[in-house]
């Protein structure tokens, strides 16, 4: 894989198992070697992040959305933006 390559990446939980996808690559790894490796990327990305002076802040966060609705998603989103939402 190639830098700068778009490539899918994606996890899911399997019972105690997390199953990493990394373009067509796939790693199954227990739940703590799951949260071991996202510490370790955690550090790594703040340290890359240090080393080319980026000084914004960066908040992220995860979820699935099972009760969602898209129109009032759009709606929030033209509100105040702080709705992350790619429509169709």
């Amino acid at each position: 894989m190639e830098i700068l390559q778009s490539a899918i990446v994606s996890t899911k939980a399997e019972g105690g198992t997390v199953v990493m996808q990394l373009g067509t690559k796939f790693c199954r790894m227990d739940f703590e070697t799951a949260l071991r490796l996202a510490a370790f990327l955690h550090h790594a990305g703040k340290q890359a992040k240090r080393n080319l002076g980026v000084q914004g802040q960066f908040m992220y966060g995860i979820g699935t959305l099972s009760d969602a609705n898209a129109d009032e998603m759009k709606a929030q989103k033209m509100r105040d933006g702080t709705v992350m939402f790619k429509g169709s």
